[in-house]
């Protein structure tokens, strides 16, 4: 078994999870490991089911296999013949572990999360928006990152964002840039590469205070939109990790009401830029000016 520590929980696995760093004789508080899913799953997918959730377990078939998560504390994995482990890994710390945070009742945010300035700040964006970039430019400035794609939000923890793992995850036109022996190719489907970046990593969790929504729009200028209301708990539940889910599954009341919390408690902007113009250092001196 390896054994590992993120987002403040130790994890004991029978995968090997990537490159990530081994804690050994950390606390056990989650299981992930192979086997056969129970009679009821299989019964449902041969009746053409292919997910289910409620409030003890969540299970779905992929092209990966099928991944069943149970009580916040086990991850079971019944992986298709011919996956890759490093596939199923993949999957494993992506939707696997933000359904499994969202049974310990936290929200998995798709983002960066950096430590700036001894607080935690989320930089969101859809594809494009330049969420890489942005994050590759404030890091270079002398800043780190606590999580880069999925950041754990829990209101009853006093905000605090958990570091998750020291990898770091690029598209191609930004990997194209770098030269780095730490850069390797993770996922054909949305060609993404891994940079495994010890050097900027924060391992000390950090209170949560703002967070930043990238947008891309045909204008000339940076636009920069402190939100109110009923438009910060809309950013937040937009940019959900588990939201396209949510849109099949139907949404917790559980996460709507999380997300009500946060938009309560956290200072929340969004950032439209041009797609035509290099704005980049402008984002990060608005970010940088804006971060109290």
């Amino acid at each position: 078994m390896y054994q590992y520590f993120i987002y403040g929980l130790g994890i004991q696995s029978e995968l090997k999870l990537y490159s990530l760093e081994e804690y050994p004789g950390i606390t056990q508080d989650v299981t992930v490991h192979y086997g056969r899913v129970c009679e009821d799953i299989t019964a449902k997918i041969n009746a053409g089911i292919a997910s289910s959730m409620n409030e003890e377990r969540v299970w779905f078939r992929n092209d990966y296999g099928i991944f069943v998560i149970l009580h916040g504390d086990e991850i079971l994995i019944q992986a298709e013949e011919g996956t890759t482990e490093q596939e199923v890994a993949s999957f494993v710390l992506g939707w696997c572990i933000a359904f499994l945070f969202q049974q310990r009742g936290s929200s998995a945010i798709h983002c960066s999360a950096l430590e700036m300035k001894n607080q935690a700040v989320l930089i969101a964006g859809g594809s494009g928006a330049g969420k890489s970039t942005i994050t590759l430019s404030l890091l270079n400035a002398g800043y780190r990152y606590l999580a880069d794609d999925i950041a754990m939000v829990n209101p009853d923890n006093d905000f605090l964002i958990q570091p998750a793992f020291p990898q770091q995850k690029v598209c191609r036109n930004v990997a194209e840039g770098m030269n780095d022996n730490n850069l390797y190719y993770i996922d054909e489907r949305k060609d993404k590469f891994a940079l495994v970046n010890k050097q900027d990593f924060c391992q000390t969790p950090q209170k949560l205070t703002t967070i930043f929504l990238l947008y891309q729009y045909e204008g000339e200028a940076v636009k920069v939109e402190r939100l109110k209301g009923l438009a910060k708990w809309n950013g937040i539940m937009n940019h959900l990790f588990l939201r396209d889910a949510y849109l099949s599954f139907g949404f917790p009341a559980e996460e709507r009401d999380r997300c009500l919390k946060i938009a309560g408690n956290v200072e929340i902007y969004s950032i439209h830029r041009p797609k035509s113009k290099d704005t980049v250092a402008e984002i990060c001196d608005t970010i940088n000016r804006l971060v109290k």
